[in-house]
């Protein structure tokens, strides 16, 4: 497996794309991330890659390289040009489908980039969120236990629950789940518990979002620090609606 060159530093926002709108810096990690999962399954350079994917006919040998790969690890974007160029959509299904390739799209197209778009969550929708991760990686389900003293106001601070169980937990770790979708999960875990009084500390948060930090940090070094400050404001921005049933 080939060593990846660090990526070029970035600032928080870049040039304006072709359609006038400024890339976040959560939209370019997206992309950069995706890239650096494709680059490492493989020692094919940059240049093959784009022969494998982007050329008219398989293999097609461009004699001038469009460089698309490389621009999207190095500057996180992927400008459509006339002649062989897909927009980055296409281009993840494109790469998915190939076998040594399975499994790269869900970095880019993970829920987790849903996440830091949000303003509000109900708790029922946070639920539904932790059930479909189940339900996509065939993993039994438990009801969740009853946990009234908290729902209807009662000792919040003592009463805190996860949604998960223990087995459940053991059972998402034998499906060996990406670790995107484990950090996609830890911050619907955080968004649960934030529908108590326990969720205003900073030790809950820390807690649900060091994952997410060090990914971002061990994958892309310093514009990854600068990329978590960014997810973690939005999550900490994000308001989980919490509903009161009658008794």
């Amino acid at each position: 497996m080939n060593q990846i060159q660090s990526p070029l530093p970035m600032e928080l926002e870049v040039k304006k794309s072709r359609g006038g709108q400024r890339k976040t810096s959560l939209a370019i990690a997206r992309a950069k991330l995706w890239c650096l999962e494709v680059k490492e399954r493989t020692a094919l350079p940059y240049k093959a890659l784009d022969e494998m994917f982007l050329g008219k006919d398989p293999g097609e040998v461009f004699f001038e390289p469009p460089k698309a790969f490389e621009k999207i690890w190095r500057r996180g974007i992927y400008p459509r040009e006339a002649g062989h160029r897909r927009g980055i959509e296409e281009l993840v299904e494109v790469v998915e489908m190939h076998p040594d390739f399975q499994g790269t799209s869900i970095v880019f197209n993970s829920r987790l980039w849903d996440l830091f778009e949000l303003n509000s969550i109900s708790e029922a929708e946070v639920l539904k969120r932790i059930d479909e991760v189940f339900l996509d990686h065939q993993v039994k389900r438990h009801p969740l236990p009853q946990i009234e003293s908290w729902r209807y106001g009662r000792n919040p601070e003592i009463d805190v629950q996860h949604p998960v169980s223990p087995l459940e937990m053991l059972g998402l770790q034998a499906a060996n789940l990406n670790k995107i979708t484990w950090m996609y999960l830890t911050i619907l875990f955080y968004f649960f518990v934030k529908t108590t009084i326990a969720a205003r500390s900073e030790r809950v948060l820390k807690l649900h979002t060091d994952a997410l930090r060090d990914y971002f940090e061990e994958r892309l070094g310093d514009f990854g620090q600068e990329c978590f400050l960014v997810a973690l404001k939005s999550i900490q921005n994000v308001q989980v609606i919490r509903v009161f049933e009658a008794p």
